[in-house]
């Protein structure tokens, strides 16, 4: 199935050479979860990370459906 993957701030290293700015389109397992996609993407498993799946927030261990788009952002700060 196809899903479209979006990596924020410094996770944008972690894309795909040949992808977008901040976004690519991936063609996973039906029944891959989130941790099965970061994994292949090579992001570290202990970086702390908010999670949405088609704007929703989500879980590591969300499953994914076809077409979804997945977005993920490293902590933010500010002050």
């Amino acid at each position: 199935m196809e899903i479209e993957v979006k990596l924020f701030a410094t996770l944008q290293e972690y894309l795909p050479k040949g992808g977008g700015r901040y976004s690519c389109k991936l063609t996973v397992e039906n029944g891959a979860s989130v941790s099965e996609v970061l994994g292949r993407l090579k992001v570290p498993e202990k970086m702390p990370k908010i999670i949405l799946i088609n704007g929703k927030y989500a879980h590591i261990d969300s499953i994914l459906q076809p077409s979804d788009v997945l977005s993920v952002f490293p902590p933010l700060g500010g002050g």
